[in-house]
């Protein structure tokens, strides 16, 4: 074999062994090298906030690398969402978004992301809404509740970041019930229940750890949840089914995400160890003590498809636009 045949087989060679070799393997094989960041588009203290640290305690020991959470707040959580959105995709800033960021806001108005501008890597909690009111209402049930707002219409108002599903709750309570409430915009749900109970606002649509502690104090009056059964954590807190509003339905949700062309075998990676995580016994215990339901819903992507549809058919029911 004469020297141009060598260098022409070991090119050949070359070229085979890239080809066998998936884009990204390298990234795959060797990461994660670096502390990973967490991003989670609202303040500390919410049920986004705890779900992500929980789960970043659970990568931590199976990555056997650091995992933190970073809170970036503002516009109703997009300002981090668009932060993750324009990161390197490398697997070291994932997003914990919202169905309010990643769903909802992006029919009802514009902003610099679209869902397709992420990689779903999985659907990390579920938590029903709760209706509170300021302790000062008469009100000791829901019907009773409705009767005294509507003896005063436009003089209550409800809470809610903007296009969060507290708002969408909101909204459709006022269509259901045609009482007349007032929106008004909140950048988180532990502000908003803790303004409940100090009286600044009426009404909000919570979750159930920024306002467990305050609804055992006493602090504020919980009304219903917005499951189809009652909530394991609030069991005596009746639905709005039983209500009599037998279309109310909705949960709040919490899904890890990774910027568009992360590399395959670091999606798959954080898919498998995340999946190992929500598994684990210590993470469940933790997340049913704050009211946090981890879903069994297959393919993320598949799921997200399914709740774009959802909310589109809210929304044009609600006929919203922000």
């Amino acid at each position: 074999m004469n020297s141009q045949t060598r260098r022409t087989t070991v090119a050949l060679l070359a070229a085979a062994a890239l080809l066998a070799c998936p884009p990204g393997s390298e990234a795959g094989d060797s990461y994660p090298s670096k502390p990973i960041q967490i991003i989670v588009p609202y303040g500390p203290g919410g049920s986004t906030d705890f779900a992500a640290r929980n789960l970043a305690v659970g990568l931590e020991r199976k990555l056997g690398q650091t995992v933190v959470v970073v809170n970036r707040p503002g516009a109703s959580g997009t300002i981090g969402v668009m932060s993750v959105a324009r990161a390197a995709p490398d697997g070291y800033t994932l997003l914990l978004g919202l169905n309010t960021e990643m769903v909802i806001i992006p029919q009802v108005r514009k902003v610099s992301y679209q869902p397709g501008d992420f990689e779903p890597i999985a659907i990390v909690g579920s938590t029903p809404l709760v209706l509170i009111g300021r302790k000062s209402f008469k009100a000791g049930d829901f019907q009773a509740l409705r009767e005294e707002i509507a003896r005063q219409p436009g003089n209550y108002n409800f809470g809610g970041a903007v296009g969060s599903p507290a708002h969408l709750a909101g909204e459709w309570l006022k269509r259901s019930t045609a009482l007349d409430i007032k929106h008004v915009p909140y950048k988180g749900g532990a502000q908003a229940a803790n303004d409940v109970a100090g009286g600044h606002l009426d009404l909000y649509f919570s979750g159930i750890l920024p306002s467990k502690a305050l609804i055992d104090a006493g602090e504020i009056k919980a009304y219903a949840v917005t499951s189809a059964t009652r909530s394991p954590t609030l069991p005596n807190v009746p639905t709005l089914k039983e209500a009599g509003l037998d279309d109310f339905v909705l949960s709040n949700w919490s899904g890890l995400f990774a910027p568009r062309g992360t590399p395959a075998p670091i999606l798959s990676l954080l898919s498998g160890k995340v999946r190992e995580v929500l598994r684990d016994p210590g993470f469940q215990a933790a997340m049913a003590k704050e009211g946090i339901d981890i879903p069994d819903t297959g393919s993320p992507g598949a799921f997200l498809e399914e709740e774009q549809g959802k909310f589109s058919r809210l929304i044009k029911t609600l006929n919203l636009a922000l």
